[in-house]
């Protein structure tokens, strides 16, 4: 329904009032969004551009036809230039690592596990052929390891037990190093043996008999992780890589080195991350801040 023929002028007036109202609001906010987005991709206007209506078609103001009044307004996503998962950037407030809190409050045994876990982080934020392995089950694998907890079993295995063969041969098995559950994910917790070759270079040996009678104490040998001496940076490396491929899934059960099938494990991350456990260039800043 139209109005009367008397009230045209009003109406008109009223009209371009408002219409400058709404376009000097729009500017305005506008300007707004200029001063505060340091990113030039926010500073793309989300609201309707203004329209031209006449009799025939309804087109965008500003000779952009390709655009049509009835589109809804483009949602442009946020980018969080402080991202933890990437490297820190200037002006950015570090983000806390309360895993890396625990381990400088435990001692020196914390200060092991701290410096293999660093190391792992920069090999794990690299483009390497270890972080290529890793990122077949977890897209971002460093974000994955970031989360996972320490904890050090002081009353596990200490001694290497030796046994003798059918054919006299001898079988050696060191304490164990380290466990973990299988394919359960960030946030879990990697134990530690105080006893094994992760803060150990060297285990008491144990001759047990045939028989299962008494066993005798020999004199210690060496223990090590892998090619690498026990107590040794590569060594606890290569410790914690093993067991983030069973956190993903990536290495099969190995529980107690049956058929050593541990060994086995050891000897696949090892195809894939040896250059980089090695390696003694130091990579890159970690993306938390310490």
């Amino acid at each position: 329904m139209y109005s009367a023929p008397r009230s045209i002028l009003a109406v008109a007036v009223v009209f371009i009032s408002g219409l400058t109202e709404t376009v000097s609001f729009a500017q305005g906010i506008n300007f707004i969004r200029h001063a505060a987005d340091p990113l030039p991709v926010s500073k793309t206007v989300s609201s309707r551009v203004p329209c031209t209506n006449n009799s025939r078609t309804t087109t965008a103001a500003g000779g952009d036809a390709d655009v049509p009044c009835d589109a809804p307004p483009v949602s442009v996503p946020s980018l969080n230039p402080c991202n933890p998962a990437t490297l820190p950037q200037i002006g950015c407030t570090p983000a806390t690592d309360p895993v890396h809190e625990n381990l400088a409050a435990m001692g020196k045994p914390g200060q092991k596990i701290l410096r293999a876990r660093d190391r792992v982080l920069e090999i794990l934020q690299s483009e390497n052929a270890c972080s290529a392995w890793f990122r077949q089950k977890d897209p971002n694998p460093a974000a994955a390891f970031q989360t996972l907890g320490f904890a050090i079993d002081r009353h596990g295995e200490e001694v290497i037990h030796v046994s003798k063969g059918a054919a006299s041969e001898y079988f050696f098995r060191d304490p164990y190093v380290a466990k973990v559950g299988q394919d359960i994910g960030a946030f879990s917790t990697i134990t530690l043996n105080a006893g094994g070759a992760f803060f150990r270079a060297l285990a008491t040996t144990v001759a047990v008999s045939k028989e299962g009678g008494l066993s005798t104490f020999e004199k210690p040998r060496l223990i090590n992780v892998g090619p690498y001496p026990g107590d040794s940076l590569d060594a606890r490396t290569l410790a914690l890589l093993h067991e983030f491929g069973h956190v993903l899934n990536l290495l099969p059960q190995d529980f107690d080195n049956e058929d050593g099938r541990s060994m086995q494990n050891t000897v696949e991350v090892l195809r894939f991350c040896r250059a980089e456990v090695e390696s003694k260039v130091r990579r890159s800043t970690l993306a938390v801040r310490r």
